[in-house]
């Protein structure tokens, strides 16, 4: 027998184990899925919330320790996918807002948080919106973004987080990748116009003046809602900046890629939600916001606090309070989980020199 003939054998061999082993797994799923419809059923009768995500993320957590082959990170991803399917089969879909349309980096940051099974994904126009939805249990979390890394916080959502009495459950950061879009039998030479967001066309300045410097410039309210009118208008004149997701989402050719002038852009997203991460085991963060008091050294009381417990920051920023004319409220970050000790010992600290103080939450450092 050749080594082709051999090979042949052992790839018709591993092909057929594989296949065994699919259907032992469909097998298994089926079982498990029953036993989650057993399992809401009984919740129901106990009056016990179905979403339960202290228990899942121990599933996880569990599971992606006991891979030898697969990364954790793809464990977490498989297992995300099957808890969602779970829930779906028990009939809970959880609802989660985004800042739209479909096609923003912030959709695409919402599809890497969450499991497309038992999920509902919801476009928003603002933050605000997302905000008052969340508070009034329509949708579970809301993402939006938090701050870039080139052109700094958005205020709009700090300024919300402060007012708002929601928490931060988690965050994610992107790479922000900028994209010429047009149809597909459009070329560069056949642009004349070109929509985007204001910070798209901010963070693609260079590239533009040399590539399409005659160009007429249109703003719009997102990356997304440009590759949407260049669809509408279908017109070869026609080009928008925006996100890979979105050309596909529309069905429109990549002209040109990476189109940014730096490559180190990324955006920090939050998930935000009345409810508290879970799982105090892994590295967090915690962010607070605060009001000093109107006396000399006041912000430096509350930073040598945490100099002195060794907590490292991780930012910190001022914002006009909306409420006290000259009053600035200040909005931090820091390493660490507010349930352990050296922490509560520092926030208990900081109460004593602050006039008002909210902690937003701890959650998973990324």
């Amino acid at each position: 027998m050749s080594n082709n003939e051999e090979f042949k054998k052992d790839l018709e061999q591993y092909r057929k184990e594989i296949d065994e082993i699919d259907d032992k797994i469909v097998d298994l799923l089926n079982k498990r899925g029953n036993l989650a419809i057993k399992l809401g059923e009984v919740k129901k009768k106990l009056k016990v919330e179905l979403i339960q995500l202290h228990r899942e993320r121990e599933v996880i957590e569990r599971i992606k320790n006991k891979s030898s082959v697969f990364k954790k990170s793809n464990m977490e991803l498989i297992w995300n996918e099957i808890i969602g399917a779970s829930k779906a089969v028990q009939g809970k879909i959880v609802k989660v807002g985004y800042l739209g349309p479909m096609g923003t980096f912030t959709h695409q940051a919402v599809l890497e948080l969450f499991p497309k099974s038992g999920t509902k994904f919801i476009p928003y126009n603002s933050s605000l919106e997302i905000f008052n939805d969340i508070e009034k249990d329509i949708i579970v979390f809301g993402v939006i973004p938090i701050e870039n890394s080139l052109q700094g916080t958005v205020l709009e959502t700090i300024d919300i987080l402060i007012e708002k009495e929601l928490l931060i459950y988690s965050e994610i950061e992107l790479r922000i990748v900028q994209n010429l879009i047009g149809l597909k039998e459009s070329k560069v030479s056949d642009i004349k116009h070109l929509f985007s967001h204001p910070q798209a066309f901010a963070q693609t300045r260079l590239w533009i003046k040399e590539n399409l410097p005659n160009v007429n410039l249109i703003n719009v309210s997102s990356t997304a809602e440009a590759v949407r009118r260049v669809r509408k208008l279908n017109d070869k004149s026609y080009a928008a900046i925006g996100t890979v997701f979105a050309s596909k989402v529309y069905d429109l050719e990549i002209l040109k890629s990476k189109i940014e002038d730096e490559p180190m852009n990324y955006t920090r997203f939050l998930v935000l939600s009345k409810k508290e991460y879970p799982l105090k085991t892994e590295k967090m963060k915690t962010s607070v916001v605060f009001a000093t008091k109107h006396i000399p050294g006041a912000l430096y009381n509350v930073l040598k606090i945490f100099s002195d417990a060794k907590i490292n920051l991780t930012k910190i920023e001022s914002r006009p309070s909306r409420k006290i004319r000259w009053e600035y409220i200040f909005f931090m970050d820091f390493e660490g989980n507010k349930a352990e000790p050296y922490i509560k010992e520092a926030v208990q600290l900081m109460k004593t020199n602050v006039i008002w103080y909210k902690i937003l939450g701890s959650y998973p450092m990324k």
